[in-house]
């Protein structure tokens, strides 16, 4: 084979085409037309533009801007607006000791009127027959107790008075009402001890406005009763015919009391608060039934300080 048959033939020269020169032509116009607007920007062709237009928008650059010299001098008569984190909030005005004593005091007056709501509406409640509200019925038989005291000093001068003291219940409220009494006790036992401290308060917090709850003893009579309990042979043989949670909780406010009387100098039977304290902390100590029993031990660990 001859080396022209393996000689490549030459490639066909392709016929320039009529609209290549069109085409370049148009590029180059363009081209030349943006270039006229980039680096020749228009002047005064549009004389109804402002005399001061807005300038162009700028964009902003991605480099982190140094902060303002926050100790450059404020011209006078200027105002430095000061960053939100710097301004101060205003405080808010705090409550005065009359209206905490009255909050405090609704609170009180409105857990008592909750409680015996409570007991109204209890079928064992209704099957004795009250024919009043608990609340107005108890509070009469509290007055009914507080206007005839048991005997608090020389209960063992003579027999006659310590039976006497030991039917002190019975013979100034009756038997019914010591069963309606007792029955509470044993239904309500879980709110027992909310109610007691509620009813303490209620009657040694000075200035509450005794409107919110019927019910104004007089220190002096209830510290005829505190007394009972805790002086007397009929006060505590009372108490200990009572579930223990019951006689416990009365022993404790009934000292209380007496510490309170000592402080405003009404101990008119000179009663001894440190003979008392050292058996009711064991009794507390070692009872389980009690729902604030450590409550109960931090108040009668600094009577015990208070009454060595």
């Amino acid at each position: 084979m001859s080396n022209q048959e393996n000689r490549p033939s030459p490639r066909r020269r392709e016929k320039p085409s009529p609209l290549r020169p069109v085409l370049i032509f148009f590029v180059l116009l363009v081209l030349t037309i943006g270039a006229a607007l980039l680096f020749f920007p228009p002047g005064d062709r549009q004389l109804s533009e402002p005399e001061h237009p807005a300038p162009p928008a700028v964009e902003t650059p991605l480099l982190p801007q140094e902060p303002p010299d926050e100790s450059a001098a404020v011209p006078d008569g200027e105002f430095m607006p000061t960053p939100e984190a710097d301004v101060a909030e205003p405080e808010a005005a705090q409550p005065s000791e009359e209206e905490i004593l009255a909050d405090r005091c609704a609170a009180l007056a409105g857990r008592l009127n909750g409680f015996f709501d409570h007991l109204d509406k209890r079928e064992y409640i209704q099957t004795f027959n009250l024919e009043k509200p608990s609340r107005e019925y108890f509070i009469a038989l509290s007055y009914r107790l507080l206007d005839n005291p048991p005997v608090v000093s020389r209960e063992s001068d003579d027999l006659y008075t310590i039976l006497k003291n030991m039917a002190h219940f019975f013979r100034i409220i009756g038997k019914d009402n010591i069963v309606l009494i007792k029955t509470i006790l044993d239904r309500e036992r879980d709110k027992i001890e909310d109610v007691a401290a509620d009813i303490y308060f209620w009657s040694t917090i000075e200035g509450c406005d005794r409107g919110l709850f019927g019910f104004s003893p007089e220190l002096a009579e209830m510290y005829e009763y505190a007394g009972f309990f805790l002086n007397t042979m009929g006060g505590r043989s009372y108490l200990f015919r009572r579930d223990s949670r019951s006689r416990l909780v009365v022993n404790y406010y009934s000292v209380l009391l007496l510490d309170l009387a000592n402080e405003k100098g009404i101990n008119r039977h000179g009663l001894d608060i440190a003979q008392v304290l050292p058996q009711l902390v064991e009794e507390v100590e070692s009872s389980n039934k009690l729902i604030y029993k450590e409550n109960y031990l931090d108040r009668l660990y600094s009577l015990l300080e208070k009454y060595p």
